[in-house]
């Protein structure tokens, strides 16, 4: 081979790596991405799991922008508690709905789950990211054996799934809780678990993934 058709090849080969380093993350590889682990506190009270734990880091730069705009923000949270071996045991879900007045210059935040509804009026964009940004003392599931479980927790701000978004809100006005005995909570509860893992994620205006440390209840 001739000096010149190698030094054809190497560039031919530079130019190849060149074009890998530069091919644009899909939304797969977003979906498959590591995902971390943030330490909970948490608490049995009467075989019931209540949890605490914050994500503020949701609110990044553009989420931050977005919320004088006038147009509602959106804060979608999905925990999965699963146990040792993997499987789903019960799920919890929140959804915080950030408004802001533009006569009174505040923010309305109104925070919805299986617990309730609470409305807040706040002046700050510190006080709305306290607000939607943490969760406190929630119960996640009631009755659940002795044993070692752990979350998986999802959080979206702006998600673009009209549709998720309302059979999200659909099973926090009627949730199952626990994965049932009975064939009728067990299918109730199947067909719901497919919108907290069966979809595409990376497409909020920001995602986080995390697990928490293992619980040992």
């Amino acid at each position: 081979m001739t000096f010149f058709a190698l030094n054809k090849i190497r560039g031919l080969f530079v130019i190849f790596l060149l074009a890998c380093l530069t091919i644009p993350v899909t939304a797969d590889a977003k979906k498959h991405s590591p995902v971390s682990t943030r330490k909970i506190g948490y608490k049995v009270k009467s075989e019931a799991l209540y949890c605490s734990f914050g994500y503020k880091d949701v609110f990044n730069n553009t989420v931050i922008k977005k919320l004088k705009s006038g147009l509602p923000t959106r804060i979608v949270v999905q925990i999965i508690v699963e146990n040792e071996h993997g499987k789903p045991i019960a799920i919890y879900a929140r959804t915080s709905v950030i408004v802001f007045d533009l006569w009174e210059e505040n923010f309305i935040v109104t925070n919805k789950d299986t617990n309730g509804t609470t409305t807040l009026k706040v002046s700050t964009i510190e006080n709305v990211i306290h607000a939607a940004g943490v969760l406190k003392k929630v119960k996640l599931a009631d009755a659940l054996p002795a044993g070692v479980y752990r979350l998986k927790t999802t959080v979206e701000a702006n998600p673009v799934s009209e549709k998720m978004v309302k059979n999200i809100q659909r099973w926090i006005s009627k949730p199952s809780g626990n994965m049932g005995t009975d064939k009728t909570s067990t299918n109730y509860f199947g067909a719901f678990i497919g919108y907290f893992v069966d979809r595409n994620i990376g497409s909020a205006d920001k995602t986080i993934l995390f697990i928490s440390q293992w619980l040992n209840l």
